[in-house]
């Protein structure tokens, strides 16, 4: 038999006597165990003593289990937190199992050795707890001590760190240097802005024109990852885009997808395994004739919106990437469609819609985008990237933004 003053500390809650009684006479020899018949006495009992674990029935008046370990988690978070219920309630003891607020729930009516074993294992949880908390402790007391090397390396450490940042920054001009210049940009766009935000110093979104048989070609990609490894796939694909339009004697939208795809995997040496790495991009891809007032679209999981006399139209890209996606290849598909005289065209990657804000840190959403990009196609291009601008600046407000993002907004004037 365990003294009492070593045996751990439990309590149990239940609002019927009899399953208290029945409780402490089959634990009292294993455990110091604590009875409360209802939550607010077991909040008392909880400020009074260490207790290491708590077992709360679940259908309890004023206060269900799962609401009383809920309360207690903020203030006592090592206790370990078990439910007992004798209902099939089994979703939303789940629920409070994957947001941390119980460790585990039993079932009635209990067999005494499962229910001890839990118990033991459960404090053997809270034991390692203690355990790591005072391992904390201990390497904290290690870390004063070395707090006069911190010091010390921490001026080489900064010069580090602007040697890196520096050398970022450098290829963020090579990038810029490789994107189409605003000179090219002007020559062959009417009307047009560009919406360049990086998460980081560089970037794995891009966007890419080139003018070829009285046709422009434009896109905007959005590359696996962000900062550097992203850099590196968006070199990768404003590279094979140039080769391809060199190469290419007819411009069709999805032949171009298929090319840049097959290059990619080539590239990447991606074959199609389980347990290799799925980087690619995705893109949204116009061939625009401006002497027929024609359009060929085709994209890589990213849509095209167009607007015409204040309604927006969704255009839909190929459910795949641009990279290995399936054994088989499947083709590309492209779509054609006229535009007249004041259309205007959006492309644009996930990052501006995927954005965590508001005041209850959700995402902004493809409607929200929407609806802006409604309210303000009309207004001239340079105001429409000044309102976007603002409008993801406020929503991101205090957040970090978390990925990459690039909008380019196209107006036909056919004169």
């Amino acid at each position: 038999m365990t003294s009492n003053k070593t045996q751990p500390p439990i309590l149990y809650i239940d609002d019927e006597q009899d399953n208290l009684t029945v409780f402490y006479s089959t634990f009292r020899r294993n455990f110091k165990v604590h009875l409360a018949n209802s939550g607010q006495e077991g909040l008392e009992i909880m400020k009074k003593h260490s207790i290491h674990l708590v077992i709360a029935d679940q259908r309890m008046p004023e206060m269900t289990g799962i609401e009383f370990l809920e309360k207690i988690k903020l203030n006592f978070p090592d206790c370990i937190r078990i439910v007992l219920t004798g209902f099939t309630d089994v979703e939303a003891i789940i629920q409070a199992i994957n947001k941390g607020r119980v460790y585990r729930y039993v079932t009635k009516p209990w067999n005494k050795d499962e229910l001890k074993l839990t118990i033991e294992r459960a404090l053997e949880t809270y034991n390692l707890k203690q355990q790591n908390r005072q391992l904390y402790t201990d390497l904290e007391e290690a870390n004063l001590t070395l707090e006069k090397k911190v010091i010390e390396r921490t001026k080489k450490i900064e010069s580090q760190r602007k040697e890196l940042t520096d050398s970022i920054q450098y290829a963020s001009r090579i990038q810029s240097a490789l994107l189409p210049q605003k000179e090219e940009l002007d020559k062959h766009l009417p009307s047009y802005f560009i919406l360049n935000k990086p998460r980081n110093i560089v970037s794995g979104d891009y966007y890419w024109l080139a003018h070829k048989e009285d046709k422009v070609v434009v896109a905007v990609a959005d590359c696996t990852g962000h900062g550097i490894p992203g850099a590196f796939m968006s070199i990768l694909g404003l590279a094979h885009m140039n080769e391809i339009l060199n190469q290419t004697a007819i411009i069709k939208a999805d032949e171009i997808l298929n090319q840049l795809r097959r290059k990619v995997i080539k590239s990447l040496h991606q074959t199609g395994k389980y347990d290799e790495a799925r980087d690619g991009m995705e893109i949204a891809l116009c061939v625009v004739d401006f002497n027929e007032q024609k359009l060929q679209y085709s994209g890589a999981f990213r849509p095209l919106y167009l607007i015409r006399d204040n309604d927006l139209t969704e255009l839909k890209g190929d459910s795949m990437p641009i990279g290995i996606y399936h054994e088989d290849e499947i083709p590309f598909k492209y779509k054609e469609l006229n535009f007249t005289n004041k259309d205007i065209i959006y492309m644009f990657s996930d990052g501006y819609v995927d954005q965590l804000g508001g005041p209850d840190r959700k995402t902004f959403k493809s409607k929200k985008f929407k609806q802006i990009l409604i309210d303000a196609h009309q207004k001239p291009m340079d105001l429409q990237k000044e309102l976007l601008e603002n409008e993801f600046e406020a929503w991101r407000s205090e957040y970090e933004q978390i990925d990459d993002i690039m909008i380019m907004g196209i107006r036909f004037e056919t004169g």
